[in-house]
Order: structure tokens, then sequence, then C-alpha cells
């Protein structure tokens, strides 16, 4: 029997979940806003659009606890780290995206 999730939202957590259910073979129903109404952050329409800031802040992993968590969410096969990781630029410490 498949399982049927329901997922509010296509910021980047909700993104994330409804990727993470789909392999793990749930039915994802993904409820989402944009592009019907927008807000004055997004400037798209697409799902995990980044807002506000390009810096998904510390990435060191030893001694921050954002740092601790980008490596958690890695390795649990994380589709949000994997893509910021394949966009990042120069940041010092940061982990930061080219948008």
């Amino acid at each position: 029997m498949t399982r049927e999730v329901h997922v509010i939202g296509a910021g980047l957590a909700g993104s994330e979940a409804a990727w993470q259910a789909a392999e793990a073979g749930a039915c994802v129903i993904l409820h989402e806003m944009r592009p019907h109404r927008m807000t004055q952050a997004h400037r798209t329409g697409l799902c995990a659009e980044l807002v506000c800031s390009n810096s998904f802040r510390s990435d060191d992993w030893e001694t921050n606890a954002v740092g601790l968590l980008h490596e958690e969410m890695r390795r649990a096969g994380s589709l949000i780290m994997r893509c910021a990781d394949a966009h990042q630029v120069p940041a010092g410490g940061a982990l930061a995206v080219d948008r």
C-alpha cells in the first residue's frame, strides 16, 4: 500500500521533505501558493527558491551547529545540500551559492 503524504509549502524544507518522501516510495501531494499568489520576497514561482540571502551560514561541521546540520543533511542524501554544493561560491567558511 502506497502512503499519501501532503506537504504544505515548497520552500527549502517543504521541497526537501517532499523529495525525501517520494524517494521513500510515498505518493506526495505538494501544496504551494505560488505562482498563483506571489510574495515580495520571491522572484519566481518555482519550488525551493532561495530568498533574502545566498548564504546557508557556516559550513564548519566540527565547531558550528549550522555546519553540523549541513553535514547531517548531506549524509542523509539531501537534495537541497547536493544542489547547494554544486552551486557553491567562495564565501570564507560559509556555504554560499550562486542564485
